[in-house]
């Protein structure tokens, strides 16, 4: 089963898809409007330039709220999963040096 975290991650990447395929076809239906003399190219060029800083703003806007969400969510970082490694190797050194001293004071 997924873990939370997964499918957020997998539904901001959706929204993010959508956002820029809604884009794509918006640049082409612009184009086509210039060529049919519908728009003028300047008006295109300007409406284009609205268009991909709002899909730009979109996008922040998604992984600022991504980010919130699996904030929330009862999951660890990567840098805290890195972390816990590291303290479990230092334990495991400890409980072996420990297990040496003993062994050396058992034989004594």
């Amino acid at each position: 089963m997924k873990s939370p975290a997964d499918l957020v991650r997998k539904i901001a990447l959706l929204q993010i898809g959508f956002v820029a395929l809604v884009s794509e076809k918006v640049e082409e239906f612009i184009k086509e409007l210039e060529e049919k003399g519908k728009l003028s190219e300047e008006e295109g060029k300007k409406f284009l330039k609205r268009l991909k800083e709002q899909v730009e703003k979109q996008k922040e806007e998604i992984a600022e709220e991504v980010a919130k969400v699996l904030k929330e969510l009862p999951v660890a970082t990567k840098e805290e999963i890195e972390s816990l490694k590291r303290e479990i190797e230092l334990l495991k050194k400890e409980i072996e040096e420990l297990k040496s001293s003993l062994n050396g004071k058992e034989t004594k």
